[in-house]
């Protein structure tokens, strides 16, 4: 994948030329192996450079010294400062979207202090046997020297600059990347088929199927199937489609009529779901391509899916708050899991799913947890007997009472109300 190619590099060449422009230093964008992809125009290099730059084993080595700039720029995802081969001071910014290394941008080509001769002798050394050193020498002079603190400054700017570049560049690396990644999915499936269904048939019934078994999924939230049964329904969608754009088109806005009511049914409002709808309509006339119409399609079907997500949990929420507040009210008398499910108005075999998931226990073990505890509070008042608790917090026997309660707290009703009351 070419990363380079999802940035704004028309909004990048504004952003660095006037940088460049503004500092007086000169600026290129190297990829991940140091090989340079842009410059601004109307920039020159220094001649020094320029020079150094007329031999193509320099060029290699000035390759070299970028890339190893850009791991190092990459390693701590800030500005790294370095010498080139030829002793020259510059800095490398990071271009990162995502988490994917893109490349860097390198600046400076500048000296902090008068060449020496030790400075010289080194640059005889590293350039030996490519240049003419008496020409090199000259241009040496003509090198801009600038101080470590308008380095830095130029360097935090760069940096700044870049990350609001990358800010604005974030999303089309992204739209780009899951793209690409829709792609790869289904003509990996496609291929699949060819190789595994050569004598079968396919055909809308087997679609069918399947788009049911989605709806399925999409009605109970089930994110992580849907995520996994998605490349394979787009797929279907592309066979019967016979990789027509328009008809793919057609074939997702009738796919989406179906989610429509599958959401309804999962929970979610019906005018919500409408509104939805139509606005998946009217953006996926500007996609232009089947891998943009999949992204969209992909995104808008997950985006539904967080909604329900969302208003189950906030449901359920609601519902076990319900149910907790109606045991707290009547632990004391002789309640059932179909009295506790019917206040709440829902059916016994789903309110006992709730409690399991939710809270890690089943309604009866949540009821007797209730009476335990109110049982402890019932302790301290001396003036009633076991029996008289047991039965105010809803047991009919003491001996079940004291048998539960030991259960729960390790001693019988009347050892923990001597020792601890």
């Amino acid at each position: 994948m070419d990363n380079i190619n999802y940035l704004d590099q028309e909004y990048m060449e504004k952003l660095l030329t006037n940088f460049s422009k503004a500092t007086g230093l000169f600026i290129e964008a190297v990829d991940v192996y140091g090989k340079t992809f842009f410059t601004p125009k109307d920039i020159e290099m220094c001649e020094f450079c320029s020079y150094i730059r007329s031999n193509e084993e320099a060029i290699k080595k000035c390759e070299q010294s970028y890339r190893k700039a850009c791991q190092e720029a990459f390693r701590w995802k800030t500005t790294y400062f370095f010498r080139c081969h030829a002793g020259l001071v510059m800095w490398s910014v990071p271009i990162i979207a995502d988490n994917q290394n893109i490349g860097c941008i390198i600046c400076g080509q500048v000296l902090l202090w008068k060449a020496d001769e030790f400075f010289l002798d080194e640059l005889k050394e590293s350039t030996q046997d490519m240049f003419d050193f008496e020409i090199i020498s000259e241009k040496v002079k003509k090198l801009e020297i600038i101080s470590a603190e308008k380095c830095q400054s130029a360097a935090e700017m760069l940096l700044l600059v870049v990350n609001y570049l990358m800010r604005t560049n974030n999303n089309i690396f992204l739209e780009q990347r899951n793209r690409q990644y829709w792609r790869n999915q289904i003509v990996k499936e496609i291929e699949e088929r060819k190789k595994g269904n050569k004598d079968k048939t396919f055909d809308y019934d087997t679609y069918f199927k399947r788009e049911r078994k989605l709806l399925q999924y999409i009605r109970v939230g089930n994110k992580d199937k849907i995520i996994d049964f998605l490349p394979i329904i787009f797929t279907d969608i592309e066979i019967l489609s016979e990789y027509n754009t328009e008809k793919i088109r057609l074939r997702s806005s009738e796919l989406v009529v179906s989610i429509s009511r599958a959401i309804v049914e999962g929970g979610l409002d019906s005018k919500l779901s409408i509104d939805k709808a139509e606005e998946f309509y009217k953006n996926v006339n500007a996609c232009k391509s089947s891998e943009d119409i999949f992204l969209y399609l992909n995104n808008f079907i997950l985006e539904l899916v967080d909604d329900i997500f969302i208003l189950t949990q906030n449901k359920q929420v609601s519902l076990l708050k319900e149910a907790r507040g109606f045991i707290s009210d009547n632990y004391d008398k002789n309640i059932t899991v179909e009295d506790v499910a019917d206040s709440v108005c829902l059916s016994s075999s789903y309110l006992s799913h709730l409690f399991r998931e939710k809270l890690n226990c089943t309604v009866n073990n949540y009821i007797t947890r209730v009476r335990i505890e109110k049982s402890i509070e019932l302790m301290s008042m001396r003036e009633l007997s076991i029996q008289e608790i047991s039965e105010k917090v809803g047991f009919n026997s003491q001996s079940y009472f004291t048998k539960i309660f030991k259960r729960y707290i390790g001693v019988t009703p009347v050892i923990y109300r001597n020792k601890f009351k």
